[in-house]
């Protein structure tokens, strides 16, 4: 079996760090951290952690798409937190720009559920909350890697009642 490469995109190094902890040594799992550049040798996790915290605003979210886009790993987690723009502004490029990627959203507990489901319908692939990342992570991997979802089965029932609704309204409209 091949392995599933993963990378994580967060603006916070830290936090990043701490998920790639956690997949490091998992079977069936390669985890990418680091980014070939352009005079052929090797960027490492800790410079990109220093030209990270350099950049001030938005520009750090730039930085995590273009990582992301060099590395082009199968499944990438992207952690999110409630009410942060700068998150919302890392997925949609990452989205934008990584059309292909299977995102797997590492969520605030505190987010709002329809955010997570409009993220679910913007292309991401999976959903994990805070709680849940420590004992579900790698078998999330495992699954979006597969081509398959991940979701609590508590919200299968609100989001498909979500698409029923918008099919409806659609049907109505024509």
């Amino acid at each position: 079996m091949q392995s599933i490469t993963v990378a994580i995109a967060d603006v916070d190094c830290g936090r990043r760090a701490k998920y790639e902890r956690l997949l490091l040594g998992e079977d069936g799992i390669k985890l990418l951290s680091n980014v070939e550049v352009n005079d052929g040798g090797k960027e490492g996790l800790e410079s990109g952690i220093a030209r990270s915290r350099q950049n001030l605003g938005g520009l750090k979210y730039e930085i995590e798409v273009d990582r992301i886009k060099r590395l082009n790993p199968v499944v990438t987690l992207v952690k999110v937190d409630m009410d942060v723009d700068e998150d919302q502004a890392l997925f949609l490029s990452l989205r934008s720009e990584c059309p292909e990627a299977r995102i797997v959203l590492l969520a605030d507990d505190a987010i709002q559920e329809s955010r997570i489901i409009q993220a679910l319908e913007i292309g991401a692939r999976g959903y994990l909350k805070n709680e849940a990342v420590e004992h579900n992570l790698t078998r999330a991997v495992h699954a979006v890697g597969r081509g398959e979802a991940w979701v609590p089965r508590k919200m299968l029932g609100r989001i498909l009642d979500r698409m029923l609704n918008k099919r409806e309204a659609y049907r109505l409209a024509n």
